[in-house]
């Protein structure tokens, strides 16, 4: 049955701008759901390791905590006690103490060591060890491995140590031992939000507040920690398990009474290496490998150096060096240097220890959260179908390059597979999308510069029939100006016909009164008169109708000259427009080329 888990890891959808780097660190990869624009988080999938908040670099995740809650119930009266952790004084550096000051100033009533809790914690699992002499012990203060185990390797519940971490060791110290907080709430001041999942799961604890967020909270407010007195922690001190924090605090705590441990012990922390190691584990148990003892945790530098602390980006000598010199000041005070001192300070730190140890009350066991995992595997033939949407065909386009974030090909290939991611945020995929739309541009490119080629040869030999056109039409329109002034030359002699057949008339009329005085002798004459007057009507009479077709004819030719320039003029018109056209295509070609030799290059990275 699937259970629902405190959400940890909170998602700013506008700041997120999809880069996978989330995914590529988180350890358990499905939680994220990068299907969309933005990469979200599945906090029933989510093991609130915070390595996706260091990862991102867009401000987009940050860890939920209950900063806000705890002050809110603090100005409203709510009595509550503050458990410290360990880590504070490598964060605090020199003013860890101090910051209990400031806490009792601000209203809480009561300041308690975790650190205390931490030995508490190292009785109770040598306690079990003693009884029930198990195979291996996995250590749990780290609640980011507990909930991984939980969640994704429930076959190693069994080995999980049976008792409370640290935190929960004080929180349940104080309500057994120190009745006058019975009604108090908790508040954790953390190195991790994780920790809300161990109270939400054991309903012990009321607010998670990380160093990180209440140094803001100092620093918003003007706050400087030198303004308040030291004040010392209200529980008894602990001794080193002041370690606690650092990678292997739990082992040099242990070997304070079992030196043995040393060689049965594996210490083991950060996240690229201790979940791949958890998975081999269970192998390592049944073949008899396995150490005795298992002290791990999810960050590097311990919880010192955890997602919620100031110290993430800090050199770890310089935190070890406030860790150790807070260990050597805690030690003095059960005593140091002889053989004695130390037998004594022994003796002494265990009875502070029995009077607040009950095996039965830090006794701790755990949910299997294995139902939360329905991550589907796909089948070979479900594999193949995904592998096409991705454009890989063949073992070669698998690149396992991990820009997707998964690390390989088949892992992209489960996410896609249960809604979890899609095909376009793989580098393959987005790569052989550009090389064939690289090949497909060049094939066109190709072909537009070969018809650019044949409208450059069709424009050219437009222009030079424009220009042979053109003059073509300038001859003939000097050729017919020359032929309309025939016409004029038409008109004058037809002026000069009318004017021959009016002198013939009167030379007639003159004949004719010449022949009528000579009588019987001009009559021959006479005729020879007639006939030259009617000569000169029937000219008259042609001339006269020469005229109007000599007009017609100017008209027309006047029509064809003006219609013969208006043409020339367009000509030249297309002349022109056919060398515009020559000047395009030539810039267009060399458009062409430039973008050929981009696609060019696209492809060039293909090999």
């Amino acid at each position: 049955m699937q259970t629902r888990l405190v959400p940890v890891i909170e998602v700013d959808q506008d700041k997120c701008v999809n880069c996978h780097a989330c995914i590529t660190v988180c350890p358990v990869k499905f939680c994220n759901d990068g299907s969309k624009n933005h990469v979200s988080v599945n906090a029933d999938l989510c093991i609130a390791c915070g390595s996706c908040i260091d990862a991102c670099t867009h401000d987009a995740r940050k860890y939920l905590d209950d900063l806000d809650a705890f002050f809110h119930d603090l100005d409203q009266g709510v009595p509550m006690v503050a458990v410290v952790a360990p880590s504070a004084a490598s964060n605090f550096r020199d003013q860890y103490l101090r910051l209990n000051g400031f806490l009792k100033k601000i209203g809480i009533k009561a300041v308690f060591d975790v650190s205390f809790g931490a030995e508490l914690t190292i009785k109770s699992y040598l306690e079990y060890a003693g009884k029930h002499n198990p195979k291996t012990i996995i250590s749990q203060p780290c609640p980011a491995i507990v909930t991984y185990i939980e969640l994704y390797q429930p076959e190693l519940i069994p080995y999980l140590a049976p008792a409370d971490s640290p935190v929960i060791h004080t929180i349940k110290m104080v309500r057994e031992f120190y009745h006058d907080y019975q009604g108090h709430k908790f508040v954790f001041i953390a190195p991790c939000a994780a920790k809300r999942r161990e109270f939400d799961e054991l309903k012990l604890g009321d607010y998670t507040v990380t160093i990180k967020t209440l140094n803001s909270y100092l620093q918003a407010h003007k706050i400087s920690l030198a303004d308040y007195p030291e004040v010392e922690f209200d529980n008894p001190p602990a001794e080193r398990a002041v370690l606690f924090s650092t990678p292997g605090g739990l082992l040099r705590t242990a070997l304070r009474d079992h030196p043995d441990l040393v060689n049965v012990t594996r210490k083991i922390e950060g996240p690229s290496v201790v979940y791949g190691y958890l998975k081999k584990l269970p192998e390592m148990i049944d073949k008899g490998f396995a150490p005795f003892l298992i002290d791990c945790l999810n960050c590097e530098m311990g919880c010192n150096g955890g997602p919620g602390t100031l110290n993430r980006d800090e050199s770890p000598d310089l935190i070890e060096y406030y860790v150790e010199k807070r260990n050597r000041e805690v030690q003095q005070q059960y005593g140091t240097g002889n053989p004695v001192r130390k037998y004594q300070g022994r003796r002494r730190l265990n009875r502070v220890l029995d009077r607040f140890f009950d095996e039965n009350l830090y006794s701790r066991e755990y949910v299997n959260h294995h139902d939360n995992v329905t991550i589907r595997t796909p089948g070979p033939l479900e594999f193949e179908t995904i592998y096409k949407r991705m454009n890989k065909f063949s073992d070669a386009d698998h690149y396992n390059c991990s820009s997707c974030g998964y690390g390989s090909c088949e892992q992209m290939a489960v996410a896609i597979y249960n809604g979890l991611n899609k095909p376009e945020n793989c580098h393959y995929f987005t790569r052989s999308l550009i090389l064939n739309t690289a090949e497909t541009l060049t094939g066109t490119v190709n072909d537009l510069a070969t018809s650019a080629d044949t409208i450059r040869a069709i424009s050219s030999r437009l222009c030079t029939m424009s220009e042979s056109l053109n003059k073509e039409f300038s001859g003939l329109n000097r050729l017919i100006r020359e032929n309309s002034n025939l016409i004029q030359d038409f008109d004058t002699i037809a002026e000069t016909l009318n004017e021959i057949s009016q002198q013939t008339k009167v030379l007639s009329v003159n004949a004719a009164i010449e022949a009528a005085k000579a009588g019987q002798t001009g009559k021959g004459f006479g005729i020879v008169a007639s006939e030259v007057k009617r000569l000169a009507y029937d000219s008259n009479k042609e001339s006269n109708k020469i005229r109007p077709y000599l007009a017609e004819i100017e008209n027309l030719f006047d029509k064809i000259i003006g219609n013969i320039q208006t043409a020339g003029e367009e000509f030249n018109k297309t002349t022109e427009m056919s060398k515009e056209v020559s000047a395009a295509i030539e810039s267009l070609s060399i458009s062409f080329g430039e973008l050929n030799e981009k696609s060019m290059a696209l492809l060039a990275f293909k090999e």
